[in-house]
């Protein structure tokens, strides 16, 4: 029996990936979500470099803002400039809608890129691989979906008997 290592072996003391102090920012409505925490908070290693995080990144803060469009004007018509001054529970100190924000983005950047990055392999092993990510990638999706229901107060989910 042989065994082939196609990956280096990483040990538990490798140093953080160096981010600097990168920052995605959207409007002054939005809280900023820095790398380095997006990083830490989701366990991204130094596999992932910084440009191909912040581009991900990017693509989540779109996305979840697009979401949440209409539910933000209706926060500014209401005076409130920024979703921190949105009326809402603190936990540890923090507005529980930014916490659900920073998550629905968390999440959406590292399912965006665990898709972009799934290997192409037709073995066993492959597909075993291939499952176990569909169903990280669909857990990351219902997190997005369930902190942008969460912070316009909606139902996580809606089901129909028949």
């Amino acid at each position: 029996m042989s065994l082939i290592a196609t990956e280096p072996v990483r040990s538990e003391t490798e140093p953080e990936p160096n981010d600097g102090d990168s920052v995605v920012t959207s409007s002054a409505f939005w809280p900023v979500i820095s790398l380095k925490a997006l990083r830490k908070s989701m366990k991204i290693d130094g596999q992932v470099t910084t440009d191909r995080l912040m581009s991900r990144t990017i693509e989540a803060v779109v996305n979840v803002n697009n979401q949440l469009k209409d539910w933000k004007w209706n926060q500014e018509s209401d005076g409130y400039c920024s979703l921190v001054n949105v009326p809402a529970e603190l936990v540890n100190g923090e507005s529980e809608k930014v916490w659900r924000y920073k998550n629905a983005v968390y999440s959406l950047t590292k399912a965006l890129l665990i898709e972009g990055h799934r290997d192409i392999d037709t073995t066993r092993e492959g597909e075993k691989h291939a499952i176990a990510l569909s169903t990280q990638i669909d857990t990351l999706w219902r997190d997005v979906n369930w902190s942008v229901s969460d912070i316009q107060d909606k139902n996580r989910g809606i089901a129909e008997l028949v």
